[in-house]
């Protein structure tokens, strides 16, 4: 059995799949994003789903980009359920589960809002695979560099909150938040491939510096960067 962790993106929740079968699922209350309130969620989960915590194998894990403090959330919620257990994580990247929910052909762009004027970016084929790296940028920017290729489709809260411009660039329409059961169906394939790790191997994917810590270096330019909000 697999469980999938998803405090990423805009909306926080688990999933829970036995094989490849989706036995449930349950969303955190968009007010409550805490370690408690994902610890509600699956304790929900499990119960509706009549299965222990005992019976799981393990646990993916979207690891960004995203919220610094659901990501944070998120891997001290999948460390605390792997501690003594002898589960592996699979570390799953945010927006290449966000694009496997596009029903669409062609390629898919999944797009969260970073805030500062940016977004986290990415371009996947229809298989959730990458055809350029994901990027902290400014939407305009990452727009001019876009190869040539078939009908994109938009998603994610970036995607939301720069419609008009895409649809009127682009034409493409844009939809849809990021859910656990994406992060699950995308962690089982990469356990599949061999990417499932210890919990020690995890690390978060920021992209980018945390708010603090640009000031942070800012004030203080030969100070050594913090190792946990090192872009990556």
């Amino acid at each position: 059995m697999l469980l999938a962790l998803e405090t990423s993106a805009e909306r926080g929740g688990v999933a829970l799949f036995e094989g490849e079968a989706l036995l449930g699922e349950a969303d955190v209350a968009g007010s409550e994003r805490h370690a408690a309130s994902l610890l509600v969620c699956l304790d929900r989960l499990l119960a509706s789903a009549d299965r222990p915590l005992a019976d799981v194998d393990r646990i993916a894990l979207a690891i960004g980009p995203g919220s610094f403090t659901g990501l944070r959330i998120g891997l001290a919620t999948a460390l605390g359920l792997a501690f003594g257990s002898g589960r592996q994580l699979v570390p799953v990247p945010t927006l290449a589960a966000l694009a496997l929910q596009a029903d669409v052909r062609g390629w898919v762009a999944p797009l969260l809002d970073a805030r500062r004027g940016e977004v986290y970016a990415g371009l996947y084929d229809g298989d959730g695979r990458a055809l350029v790296a994901d990027a902290c940028t400014g939407l305009d920017a990452w727009l001019a560099q876009l190869p040539a290729g078939p009908a994109l489709a938009f998603l994610g809260s970036g995607a939301g909150l720069h419609r008009a411009k895409l649809e009127a660039a682009l034409g493409a329409r844009a939809a849809g938040e990021l859910r656990a059961r994406s992060v699950g169906r995308l962690g089982l394939r990469l356990a599949a491939e061999g990417a499932a790790l210890p919990p020690e191997k995890v690390e978060l994917r920021y992209l980018r510096r945390a708010e603090a810590e640009v000031k942070r270096l800012a004030l203080h330019p030969n100070a050594e960067p913090i190792p946990w909000v090192d872009p990556r």
